[in-house]
């Protein structure tokens, strides 16, 4: 029976560490200043990472375009051949 207790013990122990651990921080408020400065630092960034990010883009393009096209085509070849196999056996119910 104390065996039973103390594990149920600490089982809900943990179960209740484990939910208070889950909690999300709340985000720090910052003053105008911080918020200011922080939005001052973003803009200097990206407008160095801009050309990069910009030109990863250009290179990939081609070939994103190529997937989506695929799967556009599968799909479709998918929904093609249901048809077609709705039409037959409509066909062959006759």
């Amino acid at each position: 029976m104390k065996n039973r207790l103390l594990t149920t013990l600490i089982a809900g122990s943990a179960l209740l560490l484990l939910a208070l651990a889950c909690e999300e921080r709340p985000l720090p408020s910052l003053t105008y200043r911080q918020r200011e400065l922080a939005d001052t630092v973003y803009l200097e960034r990206i407008g160095v990472l801009r050309p990069q990010l910009d030109s990863l883009c250009d290179a990939r393009f081609d070939s994103l375009v190529q997937v989506a096209v695929d799967s556009l085509i599968r799909v479709r070849r998918t929904e093609e051949a249901r048809l077609r196999a709705r039409v037959r056996q409509q066909l062959q119910s006759q």
